[in-house]
């Protein structure tokens, strides 16, 4: 092909990609109102904080649309039932021109006039970043009564929910490993791929509230390490009641002590070799009693006065908060490190084989050294190892944090740009014709 040809070809294509722009080239939007769907955990009638990781997903969804789309495209939220009041403040602060509904919309004449109002204004259901697609039944309630596409953005894959990605527009998953296991299906859209977990972008804070936190347990702006235990399948029977996982609390009494005892022995050696303090701290409710029962009351006598631990679950915003004042967060969890990682605190992540593939996505944006895995030997060494790497050089962290915050910018600016803009999807195929 020659110099010319492909200039007229690029001029062709680009003028055709112009009739959807606005004045400028700005990308002119595929949906101008999108329902986003998610805060799903409910007990007593209110979607209440039981996860912080699992609670960030729905604001953080919301800030990566909002980072990227045109500021008029109007976005709603789905909730399964009204926020109780610790995420409703979260949300005041972060978000208060965002529109929150609720409630099931099996019969849109039973819906509540809130929900029935931005079902008819939207043309998009988004299902929101998360492990997989729990909204589904709501998914499936939109799509009978509605001709609307719909979406997924950042989700994990998991082969009983092919019946919602059926019949998407696009669906992005949150780790290579779902992305490719999704692309051999034929019931996933033709536009789809990995992009990084929302919760990157979560950035709701509470430094009010962070700064009384810190007081109150005797924390100083970078003297502190946070310590996330837990346990190989969370008991969500401990609090929700139900049947008992016999084979998962079987899995939980033989792991546990050895488990966390990896972290037992990290706080000793840093209390002990630097002096530092050390937050215990949990990323869900089942969590809490181990800070204390599991790791802080095991700890040498002389390691205690440095260590403090929560005696009931945080709020996302003041959790981030008081992670953006602390050195390090590691721990047997995964969404507490991707909160710290995406704002710039450095991140490890203890995995084991419960973890299932959402913890790949280290690899993905370059902290593949701050992933191990605690079922190989030696893990409690290796832990340890790199915690002091990262306090010895907080130079060569905060470089490492950089290039996966490029990483996560643009994999996310990419995936919004195909599957919300339409210049966007002109632009890409521009670039592959030529």
């Amino acid at each position: 092909m020659t110099a010319m040809k492909r200039i007229l070809i690029l001029l062709s294509l680009l003028a055709v990609a112009s009739c959807h722009c606005r004045d400028h080239g700005t990308p002119e939007p595929r949906y101008r109102h999108i329902l986003l769907r998610d805060f799903r955990t409910v007990y007593d009638g209110r979607v209440i904080n039981y996860n912080i990781g699992t609670a960030a997903h729905g604001p953080a969804t919301l800030n990566v649309l909002k980072k990227h789309l045109p500021a008029d495209v109007d976005i709603t939220i789905w909730a399964s039932a009204p926020l109780d009041s610790t995420l409703s403040a979260m949300m005041e602060r972060r978000f208060p021109e965002v529109r929150i509904v609720c409630g099931q919309y099996e019969n849109p004449s039973e819906a509540s006039p809130e929900l029935r109002d931005a079902v008819a204004e939207s043309d998009l259901f988004l299902v929101s970043s998360g492990s997989g697609i729990a909204v589904g039944p709501s998914l499936e309630q939109y799509r009978k009564h509605t001709s609307k596409p719909s979406g997924a953005y950042a989700i994990g894959y998991a082969g009983s929910e092919d019946k919602y990605l059926r019949g998407m527009d696009f669906a992005w998953f949150r780790d290579e490993i779902s992305a490719g296991l999704a692309k051999e299906k034929d019931t996933t859209p033709s536009l789809t791929g990995w992009v990084p977990d929302a919760v990157f972008d979560f950035d709701c804070t509470d430094e009010a509230g962070a700064a009384g936190f810190m007081k109150a347990h005797g924390l100083s702006d970078r003297g502190f390490i946070c310590c996330i235990p837990g346990f190989r399948y969370t008991p969500k029977w401990e609090f929700f009641g139900g049947h008992v996982n016999s084979k998962k609390q079987a899995k939980n009494d033989e792991c546990l002590d050895r488990d966390n005892d990896i972290l037992r022995r990290t706080i000793i050696e840093t209390v002990r070799e630097r002096g530092l303090k050390v937050l215990i701290c949990a990323e869900q409710i089942p969590e809490v009693r181990l800070c204390k029962e599991l790791v802080y009351d095991r700890l040498p006598e002389d390691v205690k006065p440095f260590c403090t631990y929560l005696e009931s679950l945080w709020a996302p915003d003041l959790a981030l908060s008081v992670y953006m004042h602390s050195l390090c967060v590691y721990g047997i969890e995964m969404h507490s490190q991707v909160m710290a990682a995406g704002n710039g605190v450095p991140a490890v992540v203890l995995r084991h084989s419960g973890f299932g593939n959402k913890s790949d996505m280290w690899n993905t944006i370059g902290l593949g050294e701050w992933l191990l895995d605690i079922d190989e030997d030696g893990a409690s060494d290796r832990a340890s190892a790199v915690i002091r790497s990262i306090i010895e050089n907080p130079g060569a962290a905060a470089a490492r944090l950089a290039r996966a915050r490029e990483i996560i910018d643009s994999a996310a600016s990419e995936a919004v740009r195909r599957s919300f803009l339409i210049c966007g999807e002109n632009e890409i195929r521009t670039r592959e014709t030529l």
